[in-house]
């Protein structure tokens, strides 16, 4: 049968179309990110704040355009800070065929997920893993956040700016990868008397005891490697038995729950950190509003780190022509970002360097009392 010239160009038109269709509809196809963290053993609290910074970045980054038009999709797992945790959340996300993995929340448990991970042709990247096991790897692995050489040394500035000659460590063993790096440094440049004191929170702890052998030596200083709710029994338990020494805590501790659970007993307390309280860039207070309007809670150390993270990994995927491990590596590893929180670049094993701040909580505030 004859086609009528008008005919075919119309079914040509058609075909076109579909095909055009089909094809926008490839191109929305989600590109699916993982976070494994902690959100319901000890410290989950805290993992809750690293989600909605991250969702906070997901949605601004969808209603931008997505990646290169593609929609961005957040995988939440949550790894119950235990050791099946941590590897059930990696080999579901994995399955899931994420190009990435943002965690995990503490340093000893990303070392036990980076070598699964990684295998996997896939970056695992994090704010909130500190120790230098992870230091100057030429592998998948990055992190927006200092390590504990860089860490220990504006510590033992703080140390020397004091005149402290004693201290006392209070670790958690919970986190043993962190507090046992953490206390090695310090002490290779410390030249006073050194006290350890460990317990760990996964178990039930004698405070009695803990209390005892902090205060035993009558220590010039006490530093925490503590998360932010064992920090605060301490630091009650201490001042009730009447320390008036000083007392000193890392990043770990700086969330507004350190202040609610530890009342005045908080008052004075330095904390070495590379979150800067005071923020004033323009993105970061947009960040700050954005945070309490969707989620009704204050912008923390946590959720502006797990927002930064999202961005971070958002411009390298832009950048890259496939989201392989590798050609992601790349694309990260060649970028400059300009985040809420000021200027990032990594070297060549995805390691980066930040001032750090003395912060002091003071009248239930943070205050940056300078750069170390």
């Amino acid at each position: 049968m004859k086609r009528h010239p008008h005919f075919l160009f119309l079914l040509i038109s058609s075909i076109i179309f579909l095909m055009s269709l089909t094809s926008c509809d490839q191109q929305k196809d989600p590109i699916k990110i993982g976070m494994a963290i902690n959100l319901s053993g000890r410290g989950g609290e805290a993992g809750e704040h690293i989600r909605d910074g991250a969702l906070l970045a997901i949605k601004n980054i969808n209603t931008s355009g997505g990646i290169n038009g593609r929609p961005l999709q957040l995988l939440i797992r949550d790894d119950q800070n235990t050791d099946a945790g941590i590897r059930k959340a990696d080999k579901s996300l994995i399955n899931e065929g994420v190009v990435a993995i943002i965690g995990h929340s503490t340093s000893s448990n990303t070392i036990k997920a980076l070598p699964f991970v990684t295998s996997h042709n896939t970056i695992l990247i994090t704010a909130y893993s500190a120790s230098t096991q992870l230091t100057g790897q030429d592998d998948l692995f990055f992190r927006t956040g200092v390590d504990c050489s860089l860490f220990a040394r504006k510590m033992n500035t703080l140390l020397q700016q004091k005149k402290i000659r004693s201290v006392v460590f209070l670790k958690d063993m919970a986190n043993a990868a962190f507090v046992q790096d953490y206390t090695t440094y310090v002490k290779n440049n410390f030249t006073g008397s050194v006290t350890e004191v460990e317990f760990d929170s996964r178990e039930t702890s004698d405070w009695n005891r803990i209390t005892s052998e902090i205060l035993q030596p009558d220590p010039d200083a006490v530093i925490f490697l503590t998360e932010a709710s064992m920090t605060s029994i301490a630091l009650q338990k201490i001042i009730t038995a009447g320390y008036i020494g000083f007392r000193i805590a890392t990043l770990w501790t700086q969330t507004p729950g350190l202040i609610q659970h530890a009342d005045k007993s908080a008052e004075g307390l330095s904390i070495v950190t590379y979150i800067a309280p005071d923020n004033t860039r323009p993105e970061y207070l947009a960040f700050a509003k954005d945070l309490e309007g969707n989620f009704h809670k204050k912008a923390t150390a946590r959720s502006t780190r797990a927002y930064e993270i999202v961005m971070i990994l958002a411009d390298a995927l832009k950048r890259s022509d496939t989201h392989t491990g590798k050609e992601l590596k790349k694309a990260l590893l060649a970028g400059e970002y300009n985040t809420l929180m000021g200027h990032v670049t990594f070297d060549q094993f995805g390691d980066v360097i930040r001032p750090v701040y003395e912060i002091i909580v003071k009248e239930k505030k943070f205050y940056n009392n300078g750069e170390l």
